[in-house]
């Protein structure tokens, strides 16, 4: 178990270093960096103690988010330029499946950074989202970034007695 904690600590900090470096072009910034690296560092077995599995599903979560940030970008920019701008905003209660905090917090950041949605409020069992148009399929969208979420952590949802309200 410690050894796994080392072998962890090592491959989160060599990419954490790697990821400085890349963003500071490989600068002499080293200084500053290592605190940073050290505290990020703290701050992800603060956040996810157990080092999941690497997360092999990261194409294929980078792809969804990809194609759906440009295509609710567009619908966002469509209906921003629509004269009479076509918006039917509503604040809707999604019921959450996920119960593991890392992938929950993922969720949220990843529906507040695709276009049109916002989340308001997250609870244990329940993401509060505003959406521009609430007539547009919203609950299956939460529904598709729960499961692709849940598919990058490796994780199952708990389906009982869960159903979308307004």
């Amino acid at each position: 178990m410690f050894d796994s904690l080392i072998r962890s600590g090592f491959r989160r900090a060599g990419l954490l270093a790697s990821g400085w470096w890349a963003l500071t072009e490989g600068s002499s910034a080293w200084t500053f960096g290592v605190p940073v690296i050290f505290l990020a560092l703290v701050s992800s077995f603060l956040i996810n103690p157990s080092g999941y599995k690497p997360l092999r599903g990261l194409p294929r979560f980078l792809g969804f988010f990809l194609l759906h940030s440009l295509l609710g970008g567009i619908d966002v920019a469509r209906r921003a330029l629509h004269p009479r701008m076509p918006l039917a905003p509503e604040v809707v209660d999604y019921p959450l499946r996920l119960h593991d905090q890392a992938a929950c917090v993922l969720l949220v950041n990843t529906v507040n950074l695709l276009p049109g949605t916002v989340v308001a409020e997250l609870e244990v069992h329940r993401l509060r989202v505003h959406v521009l148009d609430h007539r547009l399929p919203v609950f299956e969208s939460l529904r598709t970034v729960e499961e692709k979420v849940a598919d990058l952590f490796a994780l199952s949802l708990n389906e009982a007695g869960n159903t979308p309200h307004a």
